[in-house]
């Protein structure tokens, strides 16, 4: 809450200090451009610049010194420029100080009422950015805090799983003669616990890699060869379902191949599990957009309520019971992520009984 102030002609930089202080803003006068600098870099709410004690020269600095803040940070600027009528000089100059960056031009004489609601909209912007700041920061926080137990998930809580595994299997061959009906059954279910425990812990740590996609422009590749992958990982769910699979128009896309190999494999598994009594039939398709590519993936599935249409991208939610359908709730929360963290969206048209058609944007 303290305002930088460079105003080396004359008595502005006193009079706006004393109109500052009603505000019980702190008010940091700067003696040059070097000055000026040195404490925004020790931080600032705004800053009041007189056009005239910056040079050419000295604006570019500037516009240079905000071009190398964090992206959070956009600190705004009142700049005051001199009264009068415009020529070609003072035009060019409001042109260079407003290429600068957030900057509010108020021109001399100045009411103190224009400067303190200038200073309240600079502060209040810039209050906003540390709050931008703070939630990126804690976001940073919970996806590292969310990384390490996927670690942990992954290494640390499997090994036990795999003892209960083990030696569940051990029971069943040396002693599942002198079980009775009641102790297979309990015995089953111990095993069937283990295996589901160690699926959903595959996948929340697929879904903690997604979380960790580096936000980056990759190199476009062609759609089809991630599709080709996705199909030969299902083949066997596929021959064993009858599902009669179609692709047309695949584009070039800027996406890693196992990401949206990832993607199609989730939505084409998830229209195999859900299929109906119809011979299952998928329809992929792309469609191009203004700055990226619109693919659908369409099945005649058992569709989905209109009201679950959000819900069903929710980490671990399932609109059926695992005894009818297996699964682990993580399959659409895997594919939302991945397609965010590529700056897109995902998204489902269906209704029950009707199919359902999962469409989602990726970068062209």
């Amino acid at each position: 809450m303290r305002v930088v102030i460079l105003a080396p002609v004359g008595r502005d930089t006193r009079l706006l200090a004393i109109t500052l202080e009603e505000m019980k803003v702190d008010a940091i006068p700067a003696a040059n451009s070097g000055e000026l600098f040195e404490l925004l870099k020790e931080g600032a709410g705004s800053a009041i610049v007189a056009d005239e004690a910056l040079t050419p020269q000295e604006a570019d600095a500037l516009t240079t010194w905000l071009g190398s803040q964090p992206s959070w940070s956009d600190m705004p600027l009142i700049i005051l420029t001199s009264a009068g009528r415009p020529t070609i000089m003072s035009q060019q100059r409001a042109h260079v100080l407003s290429a600068i960056g957030n900057v509010t031009l108020i021109e001399r004489p100045v009411r103190p009422e224009t400067i303190q609601s200038a200073v309240r909209a600079a502060l209040r912007a810039r209050m906003r950015q540390y709050e931008i700041r703070s939630r990126q920061e804690a976001l940073l926080r919970a996806n590292a805090d969310l990384e390490q137990f996927a670690h942990s998930a992954s290494h640390d809580l499997r090994e036990p799983l795999r003892s209960i595994g083990l030696f569940s299997d051990l029971l069943a061959l040396n002693y599942g003669s002198v079980l009775d009906g009641q102790g297979s059954e309990f015995l089953g279910v111990i095993r069937s616990s283990a295996t589901r425990m160690e699926t959903l812990l595959g996948d929340l740590m697929s879904y903690a890699q997604a979380s960790n996609i580096p936000d980056e422009l990759v190199e476009p590749i062609c759609a089809r060869g991630p599709l080709e992958v996705a199909l030969e990982n299902l083949s066997g769910a596929i021959r064993e379902s009858g599902a009669q699979i179609s692709a047309a128009n695949f584009p070039e896309v800027r996406m890693r191949e196992s990401h949206l190999a990832q993607i199609f494999q989730n939505l084409i598994g998830n229209a195999i599990k859900y299929r109906g009594e119809e011979p299952l039939r998928v329809q992929l398709h792309a469609s191009r957009e203004p700055t990226a590519w619109c693919f659908s993936v369409a099945d005649n599935g058992i569709g989905i309520p209109w009201e679950y249409r959000e819900t069903v991208f929710g980490i671990f939610k399932r609109l059926h019971t695992n005894d009818k359908y297996t699964g682990t709730g993580m399959g659409l929360a895997i594919c939302q992520r991945i397609v965010e963290r590529y700056r897109g969206r995902i998204w489902v048209e269906s209704e029950p009984g009707c199919g359902s058609t999962f469409l989602f944007t990726v970068p062209a």
